[in-house]
This record gives structure tokens, sequence and C-alpha cells, in this order.
């Protein structure tokens, strides 16, 4: 076919593709303006606009948009714990813009649309679409399981609800066990998980219904609130129908007014909650489509750059200077006096590998220390070289092949870089090219992050990403307790400290005062579930 002939049946199509994405949309606002349009003149509603701009009507439209925000971070993080365990390098803030970004995704039949994410996923990690389809499969079923529950509950039938929770329990770590890597407890404490966030997912609305009806003076009990949201969403959902229309708000009126509710009330109370909910949760996944748009075209064309070349020039700025520098005279210290210990005195030769911006480099030169520095991230070093000048020599180069003879150093230290090293083996390969360039009786001191506490793992995987841009959400931890096996060395266990338990965001004034209490912590019993560590690994002298 001629190029010109081309152009023609291309914007055809495109048009056509179009005219297909919007559709849905269009039967959700046809459908709705005439469905919310009945129940009006149904119940002779008094003028409109004075309803929906008093102030109870606009407290509880704040009220619902409030805990929709929170009901959809909650299913990410569940949708983020699900995936995350198929595609190890995803990135916390890719998957945050790929959900919210598809959340309109919901006025779709049957939510079809939001396989869109499978695309996405799979284009830049390269996750099986399988997975990734049978993640969603999990998904759906556990919405429809715990509101389904929700519903027997309601109406008081508990052996009902309780038979119900068993089948979707037991359907979702037959799912979980189909997929490869999970063995029976793993699954168990995944499902587990997934099913407890969707149950605090849906409670959400729930309180918000609830708080709707108090303000619009026809409180109603908490029962009540659960039966018409639960049966709603349900119907709305089994119906196929865009967003429910037409069946979730007229349910929902249903129920209430079958509880006593005034219609009027009912009416109005519906229509600002679907408002603050559904549509609420439509605008802001259009809004997330614009915000996000770069970071998804990216996805899309699977492309991605060096984070810490990408971060390079904001890097000294995602951590207060304050907690930096008192951070870095912690590290220090412990590796002087380790070193000392060791009979490595200043004038020693050393590497700082992942060396960044060249902080510890230059406090390490300053006490005596005769130091190179190697980093991967050229942008990094760039500005290294701009902040230290002549203070230390600095290398670009890929940990996995250092570009150093065998034996080189007395020593070589990390400061929070190993665990950026994600591809399969490359942690591994790394510990054997430091004790390849150490010399015999030569030490690597390995300072990481402690995530032995469960919930501050949880926060350096989920939170942390989100605040700050110096970690992704994929790093590989190691733990204090499972340093890995590094051939010709050893791990000296009595060497380990532990150090830092206050948050980085604490002012300046409160660090000092809270400062005796944290180091009465790093000397007690609790001192493993520090923030931070040090390790010891020591070269085996030459036979």
């Amino acid at each position: 076919m001629e190029p010109d002939q081309q152009g023609p049946r291309a914007g055809r199509r495109l048009a056509r593709d179009r005219a297909l994405l919007l559709l849905p949309l269009l039967l959700v606002l046809v459908g709705g303006a005439l469905s919310t349009g009945l129940w009006i003149a149904a119940v002779q509603f008094p003028p409109l606009h004075n309803a929906l701009f008093s102030i109870p009507a606009v407290a509880s439209l704040l009220i619902c948009v409030v805990f929709t925000s929170l009901n959809v971070m909650t299913r990410w993080f569940r949708w983020h714990f699900l995936i995350r365990r198929y595609t190890p390098q995803l990135i916390t803030r890719d998957s945050l813009a790929v959900y919210l970004a598809t959340l309109p995704a919901i006025i779709s039949p049957f939510f079809l649309a939001e396989l869109i994410r499978v695309v996405l996923i799979r284009r830049r990690f390269h996750t099986p679409a399988a997975y990734l389809v049978r993640i969603w499969l999990i998904e759906r079923g556990l919405d429809a399981g715990v509101l389904g529950c929700a519903l027997l509950a309601s109406h008081h039938a508990g052996w009902g609800a309780t038979a119900v929770l068993a089948l979707v329990a037991g359907t979702t770590l037959l799912f979980l066990l189909a997929l490869p890597g999970n063995s029976p407890s793993t699954a168990g404490w995944v499902a587990l998980g997934a099913l407890g966030t969707t149950a605090v997912a849906w409670v959400l609305p729930v309180i918000s219904l609830f708080a709707t009806l108090w303000l619009l003076s026809a409180p109603v009990a908490g029962v009540v609130a659960l039966r018409a949201f639960a049966s709603g969403t349900l119907l709305g959902g089994i119906s196929g129908l865009p967003l429910g229309v037409s069946v979730t708000g007229s349910t929902m009126i249903h129920a209430l007014t079958a509880a006593g509710v005034p219609a009027q009330t009912g009416v109005l109370a519906i229509l600002v909650y679907r408002a603050g909910t559904a549509w609420f949760a439509v605008v802001l996944g259009l809004a997330a489509l614009v915000a996000f748009r770069q970071r998804l075209a990216r996805m899309i064309r699977g492309k991605a750059g060096v984070h810490f070349d990408e971060i390079a020039a904001e890097y000294e700025n995602e951590i207060p200077a304050h907690m930096r520098d008192r951070l870095l005279a912690s590290k220090v210290a412990h590796m002087q006096r380790t070193l000392h210990a060791h009979g490595i005195a200043p004038g020693a030769r050393g590497l700082d590998l992942g060396c960044g911006q060249g902080w510890y480099l230059r406090a390490m030169h300053e006490r005596g220390y005769d130091l190179d520095g190697t980093d991967y991230s050229a942008g990094q070093l760039r500005r290294a070289g701009v902040h230290l000048g002549q203070t230390g020599r600095f290398v670009q180069a890929d940990a996995q092949a250092l570009p150093f003879d065998d034996a080189s150093f007395d020593f070589v230290y990390s400061i929070n870089a190993i665990h950026h090293m994600l591809g399969p083996g490359a942690q591994e390969r790394t510990m054997q090219e430091i004790v390849r360039v150490l010399r015999p009786g030569g030490l690597f001191l390995l300072h990481e992050i402690n995530t032995r506490n469960p919930l501050f793992r949880w926060y350096m995987g989920y939170l942390f990403p989100l605040l700050k841009r110096i970690d992704e959400g994929n790093e590989r931890w190691i733990l204090p307790t499972a340093l890995p096996e590094v051939r010709g060395a050893h791990w000296l266990g009595g060497d380990t400290q532990y150090f830092t338990f206050l948050p980085d965001s604490l002012p300046r004034q409160l660090l000092q005062w809270l400062g005796g209490a944290e180091r009465a912590l790093e000397r007690s019993r609790f001192r493993h579930l520090s923030a931070h560590y040090q390790a010891c690994l020591q070269k085996r002298a030459a036979p």
C-alpha cells in the first residue's frame, strides 16, 4: 500500500480506537444522568443546587474523598504486594503510577480495562502476562468474596459469611500455589495478607457512607450502611455495567429507604457518596494519567536510565543535611574503630565501593587513609569531582568487574550500595570481586539498611521510595543474620555493629534531645532492630 493510502486508514483506525475507549464513559454519563434524573423526579426533590452546596453535603463529599483516597492507596498496596513477588525489580513509583493512571478502567464492563496494567508491567519489567492476569483474577475474587461476606453478615447469616470467606481464602491459596516459587506456607501468608488488606480497603467506603448519612441528619446503624454498600457494589459489579450505572446507586437507595431513611435524604446521600467515591476515583485516575504521562511513556517504550544518574543533582537534598552529617560521623567512627582493632592504621590503602558523591571518601581521607572511589553512576562521580577536587581518585566501574589488580587494598567499604545490585548473582559476584582486590587479612566493611524489623522493612519497601528518590522499592536487602557466603573470606560475627533508631525526618533540635535515648537503645538487647548495621568480612590469609 502506498504511504498516502496508509495515512487515512491509520487515522480512521485511531479514531475508531478512541471511540471504543470513550464508549464506556459515554454509557456511564448517559446512564448515570438518566438514573439520577429519574430518582430526583420520583422523590420530588427540592432545588438540587441548594441541597448539593449545603454545608452537610460539602462536608460529606470531603469525607468521601479522604476515605476514597485511603481506599485507593490500600488497594494499590495489595496489588503491589502481590505483583512484586513475581516482579522483583518492580519500582514502587512506577507501580503507583500505573495503578493510579488506570483507575478510570473501573468504568469498563466487568473492569476488564484494568488488564492494561498487565501490558504496562510486562513491557517494562518482562513479567509473564499469565502471572499478572492471575493476580488480577485473585483481586477480583477477593473483592467479590469480601463483599459477599459483608452482605451475608449484615443479614446476620454468620454461617454463610464464614462459608464464603473459607471459599475465597481457599481459592486464593490455590491460585497462589499455581504460581511458581510459592510453598504452601508462603502462599498461606500471602493469601492472608491479601485477604486482610481487602477487608481493610472495603471498610473505608462503609465508614464514608455511615458518616455521610449522619451528616445529612439520617443516622443509621453500622450494619445498615454495610448492607447498603455491599449490596450496591456487589450487584453493580455483577451486572457488568460500566461503574455499575443505574444498579449500584439504585440498590443502595432501596437498602437505605427500606431501613427507614427518608427517600429525599437517601437520594441526596447516594448522589454525594457516588460523587466522592466512584467519580472521584475516575477523576483521580485522569489527573494521574496527566501527571505521570512521561513515566508511563518510558514504561511503554521499555526504557530506563541509570537511576543514580537521574537523581545526581538532587541527591544531596534527599536526606536533611544534619541527619546526613550525623550518619556520616557515626559510620566513619564505626569504621575507624574496626580498622584500628584489626591493625589497619591511617595511611592504609582503601576503596570506597559505590562512593556516590564522595562524602565518606573525603571523611576517611581527612583521617589519613589513602582512598580510591568507584561508582557505576557517572553522574554521581561528576558531582564528587566538583565537590572534592583532588581529594580522591575516582573511577567509573561495575562492582562486578573492578578495574584493580589482585590484592590492591588493605580494606574496602561500601555504604548502602550493595542492596542496589539487583541482577541474579550480582551481589555474590561483587563480594567475590571485593575479596579479589583485598590483600590477605584485609577487611571489607559492609554498611547496610537493617530490615530485620518487619515494620521498618515495609516502610523501606513501600513508603520510603514514595517519599524519597534514593531508593526505588526493589532493593535486595542483606540481613545481618543471613550474610552471604564468600569464597576465600569469612564474616567476623562478633564485629557486627548496630546503630541508628531515630527517623531521618526529625528536626535537628529534637534529634539532639533524643540522642541519649538512641545511644541507650544501641547498647540494649533491642539493638538488632536498629535502622543500620556494619558487618565485617575478612579475607583469609595466604596459606
